[in-house]
């Protein structure tokens, strides 16, 4: 079950922004663990609803339709996911090409996965999900460019490797080596977005 953010001890009250960003949080989370638990057609408004305990009129409140919320659920993570990765590249400890994983990997990843697919014959969730995947895809360029200066206008290197790693995510549903995906990236990383 998730855990969602609760209120600092001692305090008696929350104010209404604060209790407005806790419900749209809670929204958020719980939409994003349905698709990656029930997939696109699996995750429902109400399952959604339910899972972050919160009402309807909370939920429409919100979030007027369902492409809204699930759009919104996974630019969100995108932005968070994007952010973390900046601060461990500044760390300096960790590869570009694990860097480059955590981007491109886990729950977020799932989800976006789940949405592309859907929005194939969807035409309300095509509309919604193109400006939120540009913005993203732009921030993902931005990253790559920091991470790979050498990168920079290299437009072809940076969404191919995009499309191979969305390739790989897709496949991994099927395969049972997870260690290819770390590979994969390591052998793009030294022969492409280093030497080019």
């Amino acid at each position: 079950m998730p855990v969602f953010p609760e209120h600092p001890p001692g305090r008696q009250s929350r104010t209404q922004q604060e209790r407005r960003e806790d419900t749209r949080a809670r929204l958020l989370a719980a939409t994003i663990e349905c698709l990656v638990e029930h997939g696109y057609a699996g995750t429902t408004t109400q399952r959604v609803q339910d899972r972050a305990g919160l009402s309807r009129g909370a939920l429409l409140h919100h979030f007027a339709t369902k492409e809204a919320l699930l759009v919104a659920a996974v630019s969100h993570v995108a932005d968070a996911q994007i952010g973390a990765v900046r601060a461990e590249a500044v760390g300096g400890a960790t590869s570009e090409a694990e860097l480059l994983h955590h981007v491109m990997s886990g729950p977020l990843f799932l989800a976006g996965l789940e949405l592309w697919q859907a929005a194939r014959t969807e035409p309300a969730l095509r509309a919604a999900l193109l400006p939120a995947e540009r913005r993203v895809g732009a921030a993902v360029r931005q990253l790559l460019d920091e991470l790979f200066p050498r990168s920079h206008g290299r437009r072809i290197e940076v969404d191919g490797l995009l499309a191979l790693y969305r390739g790989l995510a897709l496949t991994s549903v099927l395969r049972s080596d997870a260690d290819l995906d770390r590979q994969v990236l390591e052998l793009w990383v030294d022969r492409v977005m280093r030497d080019g």
